[in-house]
């Protein structure tokens, strides 16, 4: 069985700092030799193994929602993750907070920082991938990023990237809605960096895993009889792409590699 201490003790190996911002994409249907008889006593010990991972520094896990995209209202206490069991599991652990974003919320134990986590958490208008988004932070932290048990394809911070380069095939679109938090409602208006539909836009992050790995800016490791487990960091994610994308406008799309 994997613990805890294996798992904070594989991503030491792969490079993770006590003190570094971990941004975490989970399959945890690969994970299904973590210790515990039962699925949540298994959770905590995926919860417990990230965290123990960064003790000094902040653990974030995705709890999207894309709720307005839905023409759904967005409550921060109660609208479920739509991106996998952990993440739902986990924003009702104690000591999490989620952010106010209606469409690409996070939860996280520990700081961003300043005045990050207050403004992060009050609902209120937001660019989803834009200068005052999670995003924008994890860029100044350095962030690194973790794949446990699944591709890169679900690599969000590559969106991130290419509304900072301005890809030509995306466009940005507002979306207004209501969310609520502290029993509070709030009129907010989100703006997100969408694709063209009527293109051939399909997201591929394949050559990216790759060219990260080659040029030594990603590592990976599998566990034993366990998931696969792929590293990089938001300096060399948006690095790569910046520099991919001279030669390759299409460089994350599918269209651009002959698929």
């Amino acid at each position: 069985m994997t613990t805890a201490g294996d798992i904070s003790a594989a991503l030491a190996d792969l490079g993770v700092r006590p003190d570094d911002t971990l941004f975490v994409h989970s399959d945890v249907r690969t994970s299904l030799r973590l210790e515990g008889a039962r699925l949540p006593d298994k959770l905590t010990t995926l919860a417990d193994g990230l965290a123990g991972a960064v003790p000094d520094g902040t653990l974030l896990i995705p709890t999207f929602t894309y709720s307005f995209t839905r023409g759904e209202d967005y409550d921060v206490e109660s609208s479920p993750s739509t991106v996998g069991a952990f993440s739902e599991w986990y924003r009702h652990r104690p000591g999490v907070r989620r952010t106010a974003d209606p469409l690409f919320s996070v939860a996280y134990e520990g700081s961003l920082g300043g005045d990050w986590d207050e403004a992060l958490c009050t609902p209120g208008d937001t660019v989803a991938f834009g200068p005052a988004s999670v995003f924008a932070r994890l860029r100044e932290l350095d962030a690194k990023l973790l794949c446990w048990g699944i591709g890169i394809e679900a690599l969000t911070f590559a969106h991130y990237t290419e509304q900072y380069l301005e890809v030509p095939y995306r466009f940005m679109k507002d979306f207004s809605g209501t969310v609520r938090a502290g029993g509070e409602a709030t009129e907010v208006t989100s703006s997100y960096y969408v694709r063209e539909l009527k293109r051939e836009t399909e997201i591929w992050l394949a050559p990216l895993g790759e060219a990260l790995l080659r040029d030594g800016n990603a590592r990976s490791h599998k566990l034993p009889r366990g998931p696969s487990l792929f590293l990089t960091d938001t300096a060399s994610a948006l690095a790569t792409v910046e520099r991919e994308l001279q030669s390759n406008p299409d460089f994350l799309l599918r269209r651009g590699h002959g698929a």
